[in-house]
């Protein structure tokens, strides 16, 4: 009797684990809904005239056009059937339900910063507060050999990846920790702004030192004085981050407008405030000097040289 009840228990216990959240209440939803603007999520994950989050934005590579996935809780083409546990798995570890590897562009390096308490939100919200979409994006990624073979990324990632949560730096004060945890977790700022190595990792050496993604150059946005943003004050990166030009500093351009068309701008003042307050203390890049987001002519580097090629990546 007691040996049935147990596996009755444990039956029970695995069942919950693997189906979606019960209702969240509305403090879970809101702070859901929060964190997915800060990780710009609609951005790449909604394709022109498409329902949000349902995927299909081709994003371009050298080695063709790759496609956002649907993020919508559909059971049958989205993330529905997620448990929270795969849902972790996928943001944080950059795995996907299936157990096969996501491409590093889907910015988990990132997102593994992310806390426990917040993974349950962003879950709770994908669950509960999006609208599901029962279609799959009328195109899928199709990389050429070897990029379509992602068992290859567990190399990368044993070599690469750090998937230690954000620790608090004690030396600096809470709202400075909570802009650093945003900047470098769901932000996933060094993503596009942190030069890359010849195997496509970012170098920490010159984090946030200014790099070319998408044929566009991301400028250097390290508290380096001469060539970041440590000379900025935190209204006027509060205002830039909100899409308001700045006299003799211009105004946001390419990738970083559709984050804050999208993102951003919706909640400048809480979001921005927190990063500002980071970034124009955050660590030297090592950068050139400071240049506004600009788009490269097909095949150009910064410096007018031909741009680096790298493998392509699939949110």
């Amino acid at each position: 009797m007691t040996k049935t009840l147990m596996q009755s228990a444990w039956a029970a216990a695995a069942v919950l684990a693997a189906i979606p959240a019960m209702a969240a209440d509305g403090a879970d939803l809101e702070r859901g809904r929060y964190l997915a603007i800060a990780g710009d999520c609609v951005a790449c994950h909604t394709a022109p005239g498409g329902r949000p989050m349902a995927g299909g934005l081709a994003l371009a590579s050298p080695l063709g056009a790759i496609y956002s996935t649907n993020i919508t809780p559909s059971k049958v083409y989205g993330i529905g059937s997620y448990s929270l546990q795969q849902f972790s798995d996928a943001l944080r570890h950059g795995r996907r339900a299936d157990g096969a590897n996501l491409y590093p562009a889907m910015p988990y390096t990132a997102y593994a910063k992310t806390s426990d308490e917040d993974i349950a939100a962003l879950y709770a919200y994908f669950m509960q507060g999006v609208q599901p979409v029962d279609k799959a994006p009328a195109q899928r990624t199709d990389l050429p050999f070897p990029f379509n073979i992602r068992a290859s990324l567990s190399l990368w990632n044993a070599v690469f990846f750090d998937a230690r949560p954000y620790r608090a730096d004690a030396s600096q004060s809470p709202e400075w920790n909570r802009g650093a945890y945003l900047a470098q977790g769901l932000a996933h700022c060094s993503t596009c702004h942190t030069p890359r190595n010849a195997l496509m990792a970012e170098d920490g050496k010159r984090f946030l030192g200014g790099s070319e993604v998408g044929g566009w150059y991301a400028p250097n946005i390290s508290s380096d004085l001469k060539s970041g943003i440590a000379g900025w004050t935190r209204e006027e990166l509060v205002r830039y981050l909100s899409g308001q030009p700045l006299p003799g500093k211009g105004s946001a351009a390419g990738p970083v407008v559709e984050a804050i068309d999208h993102s951003q701008a919706s909640e400048s003042r809480r979001f921005a405030g927190h990063c500002a307050l980071y970034q124009i203390r955050a660590r030297r890049g090592r950068g050139k000097s400071h240049a506004a987001c600009r788009q490269l002519r097909p095949g150009q580097g910064r410096s007018g040289q031909p741009a680096r090629r790298g493998p392509a990546q699939e949110p």
